[in-house]
């Protein structure tokens, strides 16, 4: 058996990985839905918002030459000759232009005059025409069809693809670097003019950011009839191209609406010569930066408030686009960030639904247990054994219960609504206070008064009242209307006749309780004075035969007898002795003579005593007491009964070989703890609580035959609460019984010192066994 109590230590408990499954939940379902595509709007529009964050002004490398509406009006004529286009191209080579695109339709095949016109501007060029190409799938045959110049067009001239697709959202985003071309592949045309060898053949993004205001324009006409400077056109990309909306070369795309084929051409040759052709951040990146936030919202949002989990959701939303932003405007690069903010949106909707829900259930409860108490108040106001009525602040009657209604003889409807005072005398209030000194907690206005009421069979009813005022103050909802307080009075009216009925019997009880108290103490002090009398006689003359002082017995037999007598009366005289201290105790005449004691010199010398018994030989008894132990404030009489006791228990319920150990120490808080602990037989722990009772004794303590009245432990337990100590019995069967005694902080000798509890400098004493 362990002599050590246990020390409790706290630990937090583990979070419940039960309330992280909906956040991996949303992290599942937005990895899913970003996987297959069905965030790219979302990452669309969220790219869009960055572009108009930056504003950015073309290189100036690109002119533009618009076939508008202006030159459709004074040309006069549709579809124009091919002449006017060799006229424009001899203008802008003779200007000095570095490159000329003709974003126009030359498959088929025109006036001979007109064509052969082109192709000598073509030709004295240079190989700086470019010609455009383009492949488009044919509705009824579903094939792909090929545009391409005529021979003898392209064959002075180069070519490059201005096929551009629409995105999930019909809006043009991506430009081909490359495009496959039966079976080969061809560049674009932006990637034709910029010059550089594409590394990679995947589309790119153009950069909506650049200001397409910012690209130099000029009218065909103006540039057919000569009306524009050289130096607008020098050494500069130009671009020809349908920019009238009639003409219905016209595509969708962000941010601008619809801008023509030509100005789609220009942006992406902008992006291209500026570095700003826009990649997408690899998925990879975006399931991390989801992961990390779903780690933090699902450890954090279940524990934080709605304006907390609110505001952080805010920052992390507004720090990344914050960061997807700066990367967008200082490198062309789109981070996609629709994941984690798409998560943190959800989780932190999915914390505050938790909390709705959580706050629902908590509502639904308050509300239950309002009408549950609502109507147990009722219940018990209806049931009560007094009458209760109450009145406005002008005496109608608001409520009345059955006990009140059987007191008056009346039906509640017969009261209610009426004045009180027509049911009982008006009697002025003893200590009602003023109005301005009425304040929102109840006043008695009159306190238990006697009167009589008298019933509809003509009865007269003693009975005991009382009033208080109640002040309700407006109540705090927004649908309340009142806005001063009001006052009610609650009157209790208590049934006399039973009352004074039990005070009655209860004086006779009381008398009769006493009067066999007393005689019950009387019978006890004669019959224990007359039984110490002639067991303290019984007692010497067989301790004198005992010891044979005035000669030898005789026969053996007769030292057996006397040794019994001998056992028999001290046996008697220690249960008379117990049954006088129980009866002072009880009677409240035990009085404590208490002083400093020195709990090692107590031990010792009641181990002294106990050990002439012979079981005690057969034990092995250890006293471990500290050596800086402070004295106790107690009765050594007491103490010497209490210990008597306890160390006796345990010598007589533990075997032959076992042993005894007590043990003294003062704990962190100052208070003293006195332990006796055995090896013995112990006792089952529902029966712990028995044996602290007088002439209690388990069954299986008496079925080995161990003696005992049942008295030690109850005079041990009134001892120790006497001295304001607390005793604690632990004790397992067959394991042995602990039984420890911790005296107050109080009772130690210097309170006012610090004294720490040391393993070192022991005394230890032995016994001789």
């Amino acid at each position: 058996m362990s002599f050590f109590r246990p020390v409790d230590a706290d630990s937090p408990l583990p979070a419940s990985w039960r309330a992280r499954i909906p956040y991996a939940v949303i992290f599942l379902v937005v990895v899913l839905a970003y996987a297959w595509d069905g965030l790219e709007r979302v990452e669309f529009n969220l790219m869009d918002s960055r572009f108009r964050l930056s504003d950015r002004p073309a290189s100036g490398q690109v002119v533009r030459v618009g076939i508008d509406s202006l030159s459709l009006r004074e040309l006069n004529e549709w579809p124009w000759p091919r002449r006017h286009h060799a006229e424009v191209v001899r203008r802008l080579n003779d200007a000095g232009a570095a490159r000329i695109v003709l974003d126009i339709d030359l498959s088929s095949v025109s006036q001979a005059t007109d064509d052969a016109m082109l192709v000598e501007a073509i030709r004295d060029a240079g190989g700086k025409v470019v010609l455009p190409m383009f492949k488009q799938r044919a509705a009824q045959s579903n094939t792909t069809v090929y545009t391409e110049p005529l021979p003898m067009f392209r064959a002075e001239a180069q070519t490059a693809s201005v096929n551009v697709r629409p995105e999930v959202d019909s809006l043009v985003r991506r430009y081909n670097r490359v495009e496959a071309w039966d079976g080969a592949f061809v560049p674009s045309l932006a990637t034709q003019l910029s010059g550089q060898l594409p590394e990679r053949f995947d589309p790119f993004y153009l950069d909506y950011s650049i200001r397409p205001e910012s690209i130099d324009y000029l009218s065909y006409v103006d540039v057919m009839h000569g009306r524009f400077s050289a130096a607008a056109v020098a050494g500069k990309t130009v671009v020809v191209g349908a920019t009238a909306v009639e003409l219905g070369d016209m595509l969708a795309v962000p941010m601008f609406g619809a801008i023509s084929g030509s100005l789609l051409q220009a942006l992406a040759y902008e992006s291209l010569v500026m570095g700003r052709a826009i990649e997408r951040s690899a998925p990879a990146w975006s399931y991390i930066a989801g992961l990390l936030v779903v780690m933090f919202a699902g450890a954090m949002f279940p524990v934080w408030g709605w304006r907390r989990g609110l505001i952080v959701s805010v920052a992390l939303a507004a720090g990344g686009y914050g960061t997807a932003a700066w990367v967008q405007y200082l490198m062309p690069l789109s981070l996609d960030i629709s994941p984690p903010l798409l998560i943190v949106g959800l989780s932190y909707l999915w914390s505050l639904i938790e909390k709705l829900d959580l706050q629902s259930l908590r509502l639904f409860k308050q509300h239950m247990a309002a009408v549950h108490r609502r109507a147990m108040m009722e219940t018990v106001v209806d049931e009560s054994f007094d009458g209760i009525v109450i009145t406005n602040d002008e005496g109608r009657v608001d409520f009345v219960n059955q006990t009140a209604c059987k007191l008056l003889g009346l039906q509640a409807t017969d009261i209610e609504g009426r004045n009180i005072h027509r049911f009982m005398p008006r009697v002025a209030p003893v200590d009602e206070p003023d109005a301005q000194e009425i304040d929102t907690r109840a006043h008695a206005v009159v306190k238990s008064r006697q009167m009589t009421v008298e019933n509809t069979d003509g009865s007269r009813i003693p009975v005991e009242y009382s009033t208080t005022r109640v002040f309700l103050a407006p109540g705090q909802s927004p649908f309340e209307r009142r806005t001063q307080g009001r006052s009610v009075y609650v009157y209790t009216i208590h049934d006399m006749r039973e009352s004074r009925k039990a005070q009655q019997a209860l004086r006779t009880a009381a008398e009769k309780a006493v009067a066999a108290d007393r005689a019950k103490s009387e019978l006890l002090a004669n019959v224990s004075h007359e039984l110490r009398t002639p067991l303290n006689a019984i007692i010497g003359f067989s301790s004198v035969m005992q010891t044979e002082m005035f000669g030898p017995l005789g026969n053996s037999k007769y030292n057996e007898y006397v040794s019994d007598i001998l056992f028999s009366g001290e046996h008697l005289l220690d249960l008379v002795n117990n049954l006088l201290t129980v009866s002072r105790m009880d009677s409240g005449k035990y009085n404590l003579s208490e002083e400093y004691n020195d709990l090692g010199a107590l031990v010792e010398k009641c181990w002294h005593m106990i050990s002439a018994n012979p079981k005690a030989t057969d034990i092995e008894f250890q006293a471990v007491i500290s050596s800086d132990l402070p004295r106790v404030w107690a009765d050594s009489n007491s103490m010497m009964q209490v210990l008597i006791n306890l160390i006796g228990n345990a010598v007589k319920f533990t075997p032959a070989g076992g042993a005894i150990k007590v043990l003294a120490y003062q704990e962190d808080s100052g208070a003293v703890t006195l332990v006796v602990a055995d090896t013995g037989i112990g006792i089952d722990a529902e029966d712990i609580a028995k044996i602290t009772e007088p002439f209690e004794q388990v069954a299986e303590a008496t079925s080995r035959d161990h003696g005992g009245a049942g008295l030690g432990l109850y005079i041990v337990k009134k001892l120790v609460e006497m001295h304001r100590a607390k005793m604690d019995i632990s004790s397992e069967p067959d394991m042995g019984t602990r039984i420890a005694i911790t005296f107050p902080r109080e009772r130690s000798e210097g309170l006012d010192n610090v004294i720490e509890l040391r393993s070192a400098g022991e005394t230890k004493i032995e016994s001789s066994a």
